[in-house]
């Protein structure tokens, strides 16, 4: 009996790895899901692409909602593995470079193929410069469909409309995501739901990047501990690296997966510790992953962290921060699921220094009425933005309301005007960080400071 359930078990295993196989044809794996470019313009930035056999890339295109860049670049073949774990490759990379003059903003990555189009929804965030101070956001434990837990893509889009007037230039959330994945699923938790009417991790304007918990595994088919080439394997079908390096400014962003029982993530260290070597330390290494402690050592010896975001633990954010090898620099954010509550830091780009916002835990209760976490409806945000008169493109003059409920002030908040085109325009507050025409309309998007508990009007003529 049980030499059978074994083979069984085998043969499962089987099916379940030609399955996965099968999807990384023709697939973008980097940037993909789990992770967003940050590119400034005029620099370059690549994209990995497991093309399929005589598939040849034809023209680059990178989609915003309001306007198309058509970047140069350059494509070099060959074989690559993109994790050490799965053994996974890509076969074509593209250097892409960003013309000057490009808006910023997030875009789709659009590959034009001989065989059709190759997408990263929302692959890319172009920026003019790396800012002198700016928010990172830190959400965690969504568990999006898991049963008695309906809400969670509805608190999702609550943080979405509010991170999108703080405007961070990242957030990071950090495990335990969702359950079951299928295509239908994971388009609602990053592209959202047209019929929900609730917005997805796409929708930040702000980059965004994910880590694997210790429930993002596939428990359907895989025991909860070894078969790590398999789990590997099957993070990369639905969200892509598990292991990621990226710089902005002097900071140094550092993605690792300590979220899987048994799992060594001691190949990840090497990974960055390399990474770290070949791109310099810079002033600050931000460490993201799942547990509190767990492999963190390793972790912190090669990258010599100040600070570090993790999740799993779902209620005691009031903690923070715990230490690391002595360092008081892990900051738990308490689960999506149970708690109305994000973290938020703002970070000085030429010292390194981050410093918590709102409190010295970094924990933001987003809405005024926690307690009706259960009936999104019922939702009141504690920062809102509105506009008098519809910001569609159809009016030469609107006026933009934010509302500010928070014990802290915003600096930078952003609002974006969508005006009709072939005009100028001015604006009462604030100041005017970029202008241009689009497609079809004239986008202006205004920054201004915003007092804790008060509210501010901006006019556009």
């Amino acid at each position: 009996m049980r030499f059978q359930i074994k083979k069984f078990i085998l043969l499962c295993l089987s099916l379940y790895l030609c399955l996965c196989l099968d999807i990384f044809s023709a697939n973008i794996v980097y940037p993909w899901r789990a992770t967003t470019a940050i590119v400034k313009n005029g620099d370059s930035f690549e994209v990995w692409l497991n093309a399929d056999e005589n598939q040849k890339v034809t023209k680059v295109l990178l989609q915003a909602q309001y306007n198309v860049v058509t970047p140069s670049y350059k494509i070099s073949n060959g074989l690559w593995v993109y994790d050490a774990t799965s053994a996974n490759t890509y076969n074509t990379k593209i250097s892409i470079r960003i013309p000057k003059n490009a808006p910023a903003d997030r875009y789709d990555i659009v590959l034009n193929t001989n065989t059709g189009n190759v997408t990263s929804e929302a692959g890319v965030k172009i920026i003019k410069n790396f800012k002198p101070a700016y928010y990172v956001l830190h959400i965690s434990d969504i568990h999006a469909f898991q049963n008695k837990y309906p809400t969670t893509l509805s608190r999702l889009s609550t943080i979405v409309d509010i991170a999108n007037i703080i405007n961070p230039e990242i957030v990071f959330n950090t495990g335990d995501n969702l359950y079951r994945p299928n295509e239908k699923r994971m388009n609602a938790l990053y592209a959202g739901d047209a019929e929900t009417k609730t917005k997805g991790l796409n929708h930040f304007n702000a980059a965004s990047f994910t880590v694997a918990g210790n429930h993002d595994i596939d428990f359907d088919n895989l025991p909860e501990e070894g078969f790590y080439k398999e789990k590997a394997a099957w993070w990369n079908k639905w969200w892509g690296l598990q292991c990621f390096q990226f710089k902005y400014g002097n900071a140094r962003f550092l993605g690792v997966n300590n979220g899987w029982e048994g799992f060594n993530p001691g190949q990840q260290y090497q990974e960055t510790s390399k990474w770290l070597q070949q791109q310099g330390a810079g002033n600050l290494r931000v460490g993201l992953a799942h547990i509190r402690n767990k492999d963190m050592a390793g972790f912190d010896s090669v990258a010599n962290l100040g600070l570090v975001l993790i999740g799993h633990n779902h209620h005691i954010a009031n903690q923070n921060p715990s230490p690391l090898n002595g360092k008081p620099i892990q900051y738990i954010v308490n689960s999506m699921r149970d708690n109305m509550e994000f973290n938020l830091f703002r970070v000085d780009n030429k010292t390194g220094l981050v410093t918590p916002v709102g409190s010295s835990t970094a924990q933001v209760i987003y809405v005024e009425n926690p307690e009706d976490n259960k009936t999104p409806e019922f939702y009141k945000p504690k920062l809102t933005l509105f506009y008098k008169n519809a910001n569609d493109g159809a009016n030469t003059n609107n006026t933009a309301t934010i509302v500010n409920k928070f014990n802290f002030p915003i600096e930078g908040a952003k609002v974006r005007f969508v005006m009709p085109l072939g005009k100028k325009y001015t604006v009462s507050k604030g100041i005017i960080e970029q202008n241009f025409d689009g497609t079809n309309f004239r986008i202006v998007d205004v920054l201004t400071d915003v007092d804790a508990n008060s509210s501010i009007n901006i006019e556009i003529k």
